[in-house]
């Protein structure tokens, strides 16, 4: 009996360690089974959410996000073209967290670079004036450029902040050229400005932050300074966007305000000394003549009053006065020689009212009208057929194979049959001639962008024509977009 008790309690403390050893595995196996969930569903989150500062940083240190890359005009994704009423129509009546997702899923389109983009990218189109402008630097979303704050000219409750990435060697002509008053032209032609981020800047007013995905050149349409763009090569998401606080944006509005009084003084002392008025925003394109300036109406000043001219209005533009001529001619044609009436029709305070509206003292920053293109639209030299200098004949196959080798310094033409997908001014957008072979065996699929010189019209939708060593294409460029897609850039360099 004694041994039996003996026998039993030795055996016990053998048995109750294989127990717990069973209950620690079970624990350390649905651990694993935890972490290995979380995992999966932590890198699932990472990589559906680039917009936040730590997945941004960590995709780009795995180099699994590739930075902001230069889209071409015809390769760009399809978007819609918001002008500020549309915008404002858009977002005016979103509460502050709908804002907030809507500007985070923006921004995570564009770090993405558009890919697999699921509807149309936004993009601001307008007319706007800058209040000011600022640079720059590490601390803030990119490294190096200029950003400028610019009102609607036309919807005075929507601002825009338009980023401008560029190397450190533009930014002194940045500087110079992006100064309060300068007016910023965003045409749907040939501007891609993306919108990235929306912001409550409260009472009814609305900031836009806005990239241009082509990073081409811009210039003003006046004095030709300009600058050229380059997208980031990183960018630092933990300074948040919008890039300008609201005290720098009362900053600008307060500086602008200095700015059209000190203007309009100084076109009230032109007025009254009858001289040239200074350049105007809407009056950057070449004058027209006097006979179709009834044509020209929606530029003009009067145009934006929204009713009829008054007759000292009409008198402040005859001829004699130093304001912009009338939309609508007065009954009688006001006489050149009876320059007493000048100052009785034009008093002081009147002109000055008209300038303080609309500042006419700046021209427009406008894009580069080929920014796919060297931008130089009929400054080559052109040539008889056979005539242009010796060169490499090649056709669009032998051509896609430039887009890695470089087109090189030494001229290259470019031969073969061609059909007309698009035409406009003096571009069009060319596809080869295609045989039953090529197509199955994807031999020649490339895009030609062609650029006729100015006076030339470029031929028509769904025109077929040969090109041959008489009068081949000289080729600019050529590029392969991320889809895959080859862009070959071509002039036409001889005539009939």
């Amino acid at each position: 009996m004694r041994a039996a008790e003996v026998a039993r309690s030795s055996r016990k403390p053998h048995q109750e360690p294989e127990s717990d050893n069973l209950f620690g595995w079970t624990v350390f196996i649905l651990l694993l089974c935890g972490i290995a969930v979380a995992c999966w569903i932590g890198t699932f989150y990472v990589f559906t959410h680039p917009e936040e500062p730590f997945d941004y940083q960590l995709l780009a240190k795995l180099h699994k996000l590739d930075p902001p890359k230069r889209f071409e005009l015809t390769a760009a994704p399809a978007g819609e073209f918001l002008p500020p009423d549309k915008l404002l129509a858009k977002y005016g009546a979103l509460t502050e967290t709908q804002l907030n997702e809507e500007s985070r899923q923006l921004l995570r389109s564009y770090l993405r670079n558009y890919d697999h983009q699921v509807g149309k990218v936004s993009y601001v189109t307008g007319k706007f004036t800058i209040l000011d402008s600022y640079p720059l630097s590490d601390s803030r979303f990119m490294d190096s450029g200029t950003v400028v704050i610019a009102q609607s000219a036309d919807v005075p409750t929507v601002f825009i902040e338009h980023l401008f990435p560029a190397a450190p060697d533009h930014l002194k002509a940045m500087q110079k050229t992006l100064t309060t008053g300068l007016g910023i032209e965003l045409r749907r032609s040939f501007d891609l400005s993306a919108l990235i981020h929306v912001e409550n800047l409260g009472n009814s007013r609305l900031l836009f932050t806005c990239v241009p995905l082509l990073y081409g050149p811009y210039g003003t349409t006046e004095s030709g300074s300009g600058f050229q763009l380059d997208p980031p090569k990183v960018l630092n998401l933990k300074a948040g966007l919008p890039v300008v606080s609201q005290s720098q944006i009362r900053d600008a509005e307060q500086r602008y305000a200095q700015y059209r009084k000190a203007m309009g003084g100084s076109q009230v002392a032109s007025a009254n000394k009858s001289t040239k008025p200074a350049p105007s925003l809407i009056g950057s394109e070449p004058t027209p003549t006097p006979t179709p300036i009834a044509k020209a109406a929606p530029a003009m000043p009067l145009a934006r009053s929204g009713g009829k001219p008054s007759s000292k209005q009409l008198a402040a533009n005859a001829p004699g006065s130093s304001a912009q001529p009338p939309v609508l001619a007065p009954p009688q044609p006001p006489k050149t020689s009876s320059p007493q009436q000048v100052p009785a029709a034009t008093p002081a305070p009147s002109f000055a009212a008209v300038s303080t509206t609309t500042p006419h003292l700046q021209p427009f920053l406008t894009a580069s009208p080929t920014p796919a293109t060297t931008g130089g639209v009929g400054s080559w030299q052109i040539y008889r057929p056979s005539q242009m200098p010796r060169g490499r004949l090649v056709d669009v196959s032998q051509s896609v194979d430039l887009a890695d080798k470089g087109v090189g310094a030494d001229p290259i033409y470019l031969r073969g049959g061609f059909v007309v997908t698009a035409s406009k001014d003096n571009r069009a957008v060319l596809r080869p001639q295609q045989s039953l072979t090529d197509r199955v065996l994807n031999r020649g699929n490339a895009r030609i962008i062609a650029e006729f010189p100015r006076g030339v019209s470029a031929p028509q939708i769904g025109q077929n024509f040969q090109r041959g060593a008489e009068r081949p294409f000289q080729v600019v460029d050529v590029r392969k977009g991320a889809d895959g897609q080859v862009n070959i850039y071509v002039r036409e360099i001889t005539s009939e």
